[in-house]
């Protein structure tokens, strides 16, 4: 498994699509993946996770694209490797999947996918990771953006557009329960797991301050299949904020999220 935004959203649970497993390198030193160059070397590296004490996953492919910064589009393949994961807690666990990219001539901002393919997977719902990040310096006191949505489903969709401030928190001391042990669960110990997840990152604590607004129009729409609009953001900070603020914005199609990104704007 992987930071999959997709995933967590149908739990409940708010994301950012700034991923904390992949990022990029240039010569050995990790790069902001807002400040990439254009027609340049880069490596991806993308951090896997086995949810599993028993079964590791040798040979696993991960298979690495692209698409225009935005939300929902068809991801233009960079590349594919393979790596061997461990169970849950053993030595080398998370792997690293690394992939050479050297980013288009065309200046801009990119969605990074890195993608884990296994037959024999007890969940495939969470193998698919997205990094989809933006700055954006506030000008007295707003920044704003925009923002293409694309259908890539061979039907018509309608779009609600929604906002947050979640940002992932500094996690919790490990357990010293059962050191040593696999991370085995019983269904009674996964359902509170489930219900502290929920309660630390659940999407309704995360809405809006008040004295933040944000203006996403069109906030509602249609789009037929492989269309495209364009919708803009508007980001007004309070009076007299000094610092950064991570903006999640996310596309909702009824009650599934179809994509997102994170704007980070600051003083």
């Amino acid at each position: 498994m992987i930071y999959s935004q997709t995933f967590l959203m149908a739990q409940g649970l708010a994301v950012t699509w700034d991923n904390p497993d992949i990022h990029l390198e240039k010569a050995g030193v990790q790069v902001a993946s807002d400040k990439i160059e254009a027609d340049t070397d880069y490596e991806i590296v993308a951090r896997v996770w086995n949810g599993s004490p028993l079964a590791p996953a040798v040979g696993l492919p991960v298979r690495f694209s692209f698409i225009d910064f935005g939300i929902g589009g068809v991801p233009l393949p960079i590349g594919e490797t393979t790596i061997d994961l461990p169970v849950n807690g053993a030595p080398g666990h998370p792997a690293f999947a690394r992939m050479n990219w050297r980013t288009p001539s065309t200046p801009g901002h990119y969605c990074l996918r890195a993608e884990l393919v296994w037959a024999d997977d007890a969940n495939p719902a969470n193998n698919v990771g997205q990094e989809n990040l933006t700055v954006s310096a506030l000008n007295s006191p707003r920044a704003v953006f925009t923002l293409p949505v694309r259908n890539e489903a061979r039907t018509r969709r309608s779009y609600r557009m929604a906002a947050d401030v979640y940002e992932i928190p500094e996690p919790p001391p490990c357990s010293k329960e059962r050191p040593g042990e696999a991370p085995t669960l019983t269904r009674e110990e996964a359902d509170r797991h489930k219900a502290a997840a929920v309660s630390r990152h659940g999407l309704a604590r995360f809405a809006l301050p008040a004295d933040w607004r944000v203006t996403i129009e069109p906030e509602e729409f249609v789009l037929a299949p492989g269309a495209e609009r364009m919708v803009s953001v508007d980001i007004t900070a309070p009076d007299g904020f000094q610092g950064r603020q991570a903006i999640n914005i996310a596309a909702l199609v009824g009650m599934q999220s179809v994509g997102g990104a994170t704007v980070v704007v600051h003083t």
